[in-house]
Formats: structure tokens, C-alpha cells, sequence
């Protein structure tokens, strides 16, 4: 099974999380660039106040074709109990899309609040159906028995490789 996995991080929570489920699943890995050039200071207020509004953001890349693969998986921070901007132009940006089953995770440093009930809206709105969320919190990233329960979630449906 082909899976493609797309996803942004900021800090690399999200990315250490991405590679862990890519050795899982034998994924290709799309990260995902926030192109917005805000400043350091200004950055984190202004990034959740777009994912608090469910905005989207400018984005590297800006088309993705996903035609070739058989799954989808997305991977996003929260940031104001939601996912980011960028994950969510992201899912907007997909070309082939339709039909696909897709799952989600989520990093974070509180809680994840509507993350997942929005990761399903958003991927329902494009045609895919979503089959499964995880999330976890920043200090269990490097926990390898929580990492392990988060990928085996994620991959659940999908055969060993």
C-alpha cells in the first residue's frame, strides 16, 4: 500500500512524529511550509489567532498530487486547540484526493482540543474518508511505548510492511 504522509511542525515535534509513522508504513514524508514572513516575536499570536479562526496560510508546496497513493496521513501541532493554518491549506491544496482513506495526528503541549473533530471536517469536505485520529503530547514524543501506541493507531488499517 502506497501512503503518503503530510504534515507541519514548527518546533519538530510533529516531524520526529511523521518519521516515526513513515518507518512504520515504508511512507514518503511532504513537510509542509508556513510561506507567511512573520517575525519571531509576532509569529506565535498571529499563527493562533488564524488557527483559533480555522484560516488557511500561503504554503510550501502549494499543489500537492496525491493520485498515486492509497492512503493519506496528516500531522499538525496544535496551536489554539486546533490544527495550524498550513496543515489546513494543506488538505485544500490536494490534488486526487477523493475517495482516499485518511488519518490524522496531532502533537501538543496542553491539549488537543477540537483538532481532531476539525482534521475530520476538513478531510470529509474534500472527499476522503477519515479512519482514525491520534494525538500526543510533546513529552511523550520521545517516549518510545506512547510513540509506539500513536503510530500503531495511525497505521492501523494499513498491511505490515
Amino acid at each position: 500500500m502506497n501512503v503518503c504522509i503530510i504534515y507541519h511542525s514548527e518546533t519538530g515535534n510533529t516531524r520526529k512524529v511523521a518519521q516515526h509513522i513513515a518507518t512504520a508504513c515504508d511512507g514518503k514524508l511532504i513537510d509542509i511550509t508556513d510561506r507567511a514572513g512573520y517575525n519571531r516575536l509576532t509569529r506565535f499570536l498571529v499563527w493562533c489567532k488564524k488557527a483559533q479562526m480555522e484560516e488557511k496560510t500561503e504554503i510550501e508546496p502549494a499543489s500537492i498530487d496525491v493520485s498515486g497513493y492509497d492512503q493519506l496521513i496528516f500531522g499538525s501541532p496544535v496551536w489554539a486547540f486546533k490544527p495550524t493554518p498550513a496543515i489546513h491549506a494543506a488538505i485544500d491544496a490536494l490534488n486526487g484526493c477523493e475517495g482516499k482513506k485518511a488519518t490524522a495526528f496531532c502533537t501538543h503541549g496542553g491539549k488537543p482540543g477540537q483538532t481532531a473533530e476539525l482534521f475530520q471536517k476538513w478531510i470529509e469536505a474534500r472527499g476522503m474518508k477519515c479512519v482514525g485520529n491520534a494525538n500526543i503530547h510533546q513529552n511523550d514524543i520521545e517516549n518510545e511505548k506512547k510513540t509506539k501506541e500513536l503510530v500503531s493507531v495511525v497505521v492501523k488499517d494499513l498491511p505490515p510492511v
